[in-house]
């Protein structure tokens, strides 16, 4: 039985269900929520298992998430309607705006491994951040620029402001040379700081203004006020002997708290819910626009989505299994292959996931928006949100 407006079939929506119920009885998540919306209708929402284990409180359908890296693309959208402002051209050299990011050098290693400080050929320019082109890593401990950039963050730990946070990368030897190849990392911070700069507001104020306030996205933001903390779902770590509770990231995570954070993470600051990542993705598929309010033109949501990463840029897949199959826009993957990706999708679906699982989609082939929602840390943003996608697949019906 088709819904007439949707076009899914609500008797194999069910497998939606089933699926979401799935994935909780098995023990991989404690709690999830979903949303689907095909043609201007809202086909479904609901949410399943647990917000929080320990304190029996069930998942509902304005409980609060962390998006994580799903922020990346408001961090896009924000910074693109600068872009319309004549503000930048994507192939300005960011330090024309951040001076520390002037004469940046590049960690060169030979063949055993040596590592050699030495100038970038060329600067780091605003399509190198959007595209991961840049050279930032991420702190960590995988390469000698992540183990350097980790030694600095950890100098300054708890004083990070976003200012701060961009002058630190600054500081760090890049990957590689800016638009050689293409590698997850601090990018999108970088260019959340550059909105700062370019807006004369903080990230967050700036944010609100152009994205989350016309929309009505009331629940999305950096921190969770204190009225709102009693929705705020819990995190857990998935092991082999079933969920527990991630404590640092519940008590440590300064997405969680009632106060607004010193530094508001561009690639992976914000809280969010159903209604809203679902309205701001019909933003987005709706072209820049949504009962009125445009948020950007037509032709700059084609330009973001569009796949900006030639083939001998890429690492494989980009690093990701999850991405087999997709290109990559300014900040968005976009699928170019839905044989490679195994996916029974369309051809330029695009979104982004974030590090607890949540994920989106914006299809325009199918004039469809579909949301899943979980806080699992590791994510499985290969496995999970896919075989979900496959279940909201197959219940077109029209």
């Amino acid at each position: 039985m088709a819904n007439q407006k949707s076009g899914f079939n609500t008797r194999r929506l069910q497998n939606v269900d089933d699926y979401l119920q799935r994935i909780i009885d098995a023990g991989e998540v404690a709690g999830a929520g979903a949303l689907l919306i095909r043609h201007g209708e809202e086909a479904y929402r609901k949410s399943f298992g647990m917000q929080d284990k320990e304190k029996n409180i069930p998942m509902t359908n304005d409980t609060i998430y962390r998006i994580y890296s799903m922020s990346k693309t408001f961090t896009i959208v924000t910074a693109m309607t600068l872009y319309e402002k004549g503000l930048f051209k994507l192939h300005d050299p960011i330090g024309e705006f951040l001076p520390a990011f002037n004469n940046v050098k590049v960690a060169s290693h030979d063949a055993r491994g040596r590592v050699e400080i030495v100038p970038a050929k060329n600067p780091i320019t605003f399509e190198h951040l959007f595209t991961m082109t840049s050279g930032i890593p991420y702190p960590g401990s995988d390469s000698y620029s992540a183990k350097v950039f980790a030694e600095l963050a950890e100098k300054t730990k708890g004083k990070w402001t976003t200012a701060l946070a961009a002058d630190t990368a600054a500081q760090v030897p890049l990957c590689f040379h800016p638009g050689e190849y293409w590698m997850y990392g601090f990018s999108h911070d970088v260019l959340g700081r550059l909105i700062e700069v370019l807006s004369g507001k903080s990230l967050g104020a700036y944010m609100a203004e152009v994205i989350l306030e016309p929309l009505g996205l009331i629940d999305t933001g950096f921190y969770v006020p204190a009225e709102k903390q009693s929705r705020l779902a819990k995190a857990y770590t998935y092991t082999e002997s079933g969920l527990k509770e991630n404590t640092l990231l519940n008590t440590g995570d300064e997405r969680v708290t009632s106060q607004p954070p010193a530094m508001e993470s561009g690639g992976g600051g914000l809280v969010s819910t159903l209604q809203d990542v679902g309205k701001y993705g019909s933003m987005l598929l709706n072209n820049g626009s949504l009962d009125g309010v445009r948020v950007l033109s037509r032709k700059t949501v084609e330009l973001i989505r569009r796949n900006h990463v030639l083939s001998s840029q890429n690492l494989p897949q980009f690093g990701f299994p999850s991405q087999a199959g997709y290109g990559y826009g300014l900040g968005v993957r976009t699928m170019t292959d839905t044989s490679l990706a195994g996916l029974n999708g369309s051809a330029g679906e695009w979104a982004w996931d974030g590090m607890l699982g949540t994920w989106y989609c914006v299809d325009p082939a199918e004039d469809m928006v579909a949301v899943f929602l979980i806080q699992r840390y590791p994510g499985k943003n290969e496995d999970l949100p896919k075989r979900f996608a496959q279940t909201v697949y197959g219940a077109i019906d029209d």
